[in-house]
């Protein structure tokens, strides 16, 4: 894992080995470490009938600067040509490069079955989704916030209970990506454009267990901005206890 001049990343480089579910969901998640190597420990076979595996990159340098995110694609399947990342297999070197940053903003509101009565909840957010190709990748945002709760209040929409929450800092350009192959390959953006998918998870606040339906709910932040807060689409859940 090398920086635009060919050095490894100083600063934190999370690396995701990831399996096809539908999506693409991580399997096993490790550090490069300060030479930028990383590798993966007893990785099992790919179950039949699926693609095989990928690997998501999310890195941020010391002084704080986000390289953009990287998506190293299976070859052979559902993205064409290419070679099969599989157990035993040496992905090379993965450059990275800088990214803009901006922020993203979003709203959560929580209310019973008859959607009239506010019911306070516990809000988690789970890795980040980027879309590209048909499939969504998980993606772990470094520096990612905790959880925050939701409650009734004057700026509520009526019968709710809400909260605002913010991603600070986030990469805002298109994500690389390029498809896995042993003689070499090359990282371009992906034509989906700059996008993130949330996913927030609610659990009550008497007793910790998911009690809305849906208990996560998938948002979405598109078309990115730099330097600039992008709004994320709203969040309800609905049916809480």
């Amino acid at each position: 894992m090398v920086d635009p001049s060919g050095a490894p990343v100083k600063g934190t480089v999370i690396v995701s080995l990831e399996a096809e579910t539908g999506d693409y969901t991580i399997l096993k998640q490790t550090n490069a470490d300060a030479q930028g190597n990383f590798h993966f420990d007893n990785v099992p076979p790919v179950p039949a009938g699926q693609d095989s595996y990928a690997i998501v990159v999310s890195a941020r340098e010391a002084t704080g600067s986000f390289f953009t995110p990287a998506i190293l694609l299976p070859g052979g399947g559902n993205f064409g040509a290419g070679d099969p990342i599989i157990p035993g297999t040496n992905v090379g070197t993965i450059g990275l490069r800088f990214t803009t940053q901006g922020d993203i903003e979003g709203n959560v509101t929580s209310t019973d079955s008859t959607q009239k009565i506010p019911v306070p909840i516990h809000v988690t957010l789970g890795p980040l989704g980027i879309f590209t190709r048909d499939f969504v990748f998980q993606y772990p945002l470094i520096g990612a916030p905790g959880g925050f709760d939701t409650a009734a209040g004057p700026t509520c929409p009526a019968g709710t209970a809400c909260a605002a929450y913010q991603l600070s800092t986030v990469p805002t350009d298109p994500a690389d990506e390029a498809v896995f192959n042993k003689n070499g390959y090359t990282f371009g953006p992906t034509q989906s454009g700059a996008n993130f998918d949330i996913f927030l998870s609610a659990t009550s606040h008497l007793n910790g267990k998911p009690t809305c339906n849906p208990q996560t709910v998938e948002v979405f932040a598109n078309d990115l901005k730099a330097d600039s807060p992008n709004p994320a689409s709203p969040a309800a859940f609905t049916s809480c206890q």
